[in-house]
């Protein structure tokens, strides 16, 4: 016994072409969602609700809370090294998407991080960043980069993806640049240990004499970070001993963590911030194509505006010489005018410096015959004076008035009797002449009698 036969329903032909392929349509729908910005890079707040971490390093996990709950992955190259147990409270950082061979609605999550352990960490972090405000450390002068850094100190991560990027681009954009790496322990225990130590060698081969003793020019300007990682990954960069560091760095520092959650404490004093180690080189080194470019095109312009100058010289002494050929004679006439103009006031301004020069020296010749005219008055009073009393004391205008003088033959002067003795001969000096006589007598003196 035969039932009743099935009909099918045949799709028109309109309806077959315009039918979307799923795959494509997941394809779209993932799209959607991560051009939506509202879907991206969300925080959130929620519990472990399951924790698996498959070989390949990927972690799968469920967020929830009592309103609801959504699955969510950590690609290896974000996961964390620590696992979180069912019901840890937990701020993650994601994105929504779709995992299309499944069509699955899930969360992508970059970062995760613990909340009481973010509490405990986080309160430290404000503690350090007030006392280092209140010494003044925040608001210190920031040292600008050198515009050609000639050796570069790279403190990172030994080995990481970081490491690798930077040495490639800074080549890319200088080759040849020096650079220095110093590899180290970014998070984890031990990483403040080793990123102080790896400072302070960065520091001392900015030393000028210990980089001559290696053959290196000294280091200008050090880089110091690490790829991306949740808060706790990057906790080293908050520490105190790692913060002092920078700030005791002889040169500028450039700390150039992978993040964008929080600042960590060495972007607050270091002299440059950069979001990632890549972001570092793009501000420090130049793109040595672009600046050769540049010389290029400013040899280009030079040379244009040399060859414009000299043009224009050149048509500026062509119309000189044409207006001198057009006008010698009024050339030479005003030449000659300007000469005469010129000797006329030479002449005038002579004339009259030498009158004033006569009247200086006719006012210091009557002042010097005024002086001399004094001086000799003065002279000849005293030489009137002096002849006064010369005359009042000379011995022959005594004699005038009958006194003389008594001379013994060897011209001694006789002025006391004692002198005499009788016989002697003696000379009389009289006013108009002199007479000999001789003592006949002696009276006074101890020879009175």
């Amino acid at each position: 016994m035969y039932g009743r036969p099935r009909i099918h329903h045949v799709p028109s032909e309109d309806l077959l072409a315009g039918a979307l392929p799923v795959g494509r349509f997941v394809h779209g729908l993932r799209r959607m969602l991560q051009e939506e910005p509202t879907l991206q890079r969300q925080v959130l707040r929620g519990e472990v609700g399951r924790w698996t971490r498959a070989r390949s390093g990927h972690v799968y996990l469920t967020l929830r809370d009592d309103d609801g709950s959504m699955d969510a992955v950590m690609w290896s190259s974000r996961a964390p090294p620590q696992d979180f147990e069912e019901g840890a409270e937990v701020i993650v950082l994601g994105s929504v998407d779709v995992y299309p061979p499944r069509g699955q609605l899930q969360l992508s999550v970059e970062r995760i991080f613990a909340v009481d352990r973010l509490g405990d960490l986080e309160a430290q972090r404000r503690r350090l960043i007030e006392a280092l405000r209140n010494e003044g450390a925040l608001d210190r002068a920031r040292r600008p980069l050198p515009f050609f850094p000639k050796h570069v100190a790279v403190v990172i991560g030994a080995g990481s993806a970081a490491e690798a990027d930077v040495l490639r681009l800074s080549e890319d954009r200088w080759p040849g640049l020096r650079r220095t790496v110093i590899g180290v322990l970014v998070q984890g225990e031990g990483a403040e240990g080793e990123l102080v130590r790896g400072l302070e060698a960065a520091a001392a081969m900015a030393d000028p004499s210990v980089a001559a003793r290696r053959g290196n020019p000294p280091v200008d300007v050090i880089i110091v970070g690490r790829g991306g990682g949740s808060t706790e990954d990057l906790w080293a960069f908050n520490l105190e001993a790692v913060a002092r560091a920078v700030l005791r760095m002889p040169v500028p520092v450039i700390s150039a963590v992978g993040h964008e959650v929080d600042v960590v404490v060495t972007d607050l004093v270091a002299d440059v911030r950069a979001s990632t180690p890549s972001d570092a080189v793009e501000r420090l080194v130049p793109v040595r194509a672009d600046l050769v470019q540049h010389h290029d095109e400013l040899e280009a312009r030079l040379s244009t505006a040399s060859m414009r100058r000299t043009h224009e010289a050149r048509q500026g002494l062509l119309l000189l010489r044409h207006r001198l050929a057009a006008a010698p004679t009024t050339g030479f006439t005003a030449a000659t005018r300007r000469l005469d103009a010129l000797t006329g006031r030479m002449s005038r301004a002579t004339e009259a410096r030498l009158r004033q020069q006569q009247d200086v020296v006719n006012n210091a010749g009557q002042g010097l015959k005024r002086n001399v005219d004094q001086r000799l008055t003065a002279d000849r009073a005293r030489l009137a004076e002096m002849d006064a009393v010369l005359r009042s004391t000379d011995p022959r205008k005594v004699m005038e008035r009958g006194y003389g003088m008594l001379h013994a033959d060897d011209g001694r002067l006789i002025t006391s009797v004692t002198q005499l003795r009788a016989g002697d001969a003696l000379m009389v000096r009289l006013g108009d002449g002199q007479a000999t006589t001789t003592v006949d007598r002696v009276e006074g003196g101890e020879h009175d009698g």
